[in-house]
């Protein structure tokens, strides 16, 4: 990933901070891979496709560990995707990584339960110092 940089997050906040990325980003080229610690989590609704360890995604080399998922993230199913990613902790607990994928390149990804957090260039300044003033995000640096 080209990261532009990275976000120390409130992990108070994970749920506030991932529905603000995925609404900024959520499109008809938007794409995002979870890996989960275990696959226990009723994704029918929005027909995810089954990856394996190596990110699907151009310019990112990340191999990663756990239960891997593609999903389309458009603005028709972001909700959904939203309510079941965010729900009962699961991003603090059964989400080990993620990246969301935007018109070609990674422009969000959360590494480790959220412990390494890069952003790409469709996340702006002026958005992380929004979500830091409502301190969703402890800060952020650019790389």
């Amino acid at each position: 990933m080209n990261s532009k940089g990275t976000i120390e997050p409130n992990y108070d906040a994970l749920e506030e901070l991932f529905e603000a990325v995925v609404s900024k980003l959520a499109g008809d080229k938007t794409q995002l891979a979870v890996w989960l610690i275990q696959n226990n989590i009723d994704f029918s609704l929005i027909e995810p496709q089954l990856i394996g360890s190596q990110s699907p995604f151009p310019g990112s080399n990340s191999i990663l560990a756990g239960s891997s998922l593609l999903i389309k993230l458009k603005l028709s199913n972001m909700e959904k995707v939203i309510q079941l990613l965010a729900a009962n902790g699961r991003l603090t607990f059964e989400v080990l990584h993620l990246e969301i994928e935007s018109n070609g390149s990674v422009q969000f990804a959360a590494y480790d339960h959220f412990s390494h957090v890069f952003f790409g260039d469709d996340i702006s300044l002026k958005m992380l110092e929004n979500l830091k003033s409502r301190e969703i995000i402890y800060d952020y640096q650019k790389s």
